[in-house]
């Protein structure tokens, strides 16, 4: 995604107009590449626990894909 205000939610495609840029409805991941991807008010609730837990929502494209578990020893 680019870094300008507007785009769409990479976990639902919902775009982002501009009355969204003028609220405070979504959120926002900022990429390594400094690249920032928006995410939706109702994919932001869905994924809570993931932000307060500081791990990625979504790639800038797709979300993120799922960490495989290890067996125990």
């Amino acid at each position: 995604m680019d870094t300008t205000d507007t785009g769409s939610c990479p976990l639902c495609a919902l775009d982002r107009t501009p009355a969204d840029v003028a609220g405070l409805a979504w959120s926002s991941q900022h990429e390594l590449d400094g690249s920032i991807t928006w995410i939706c008010p109702t994919c932001t609730r869905a994924q809570l626990w993931r932000i307060e837990a500081l791990l990625a929502v979504a790639g800038p494209t797709a979300p993120v894909a799922p960490t495989a578990l290890r067996r125990a020893a």
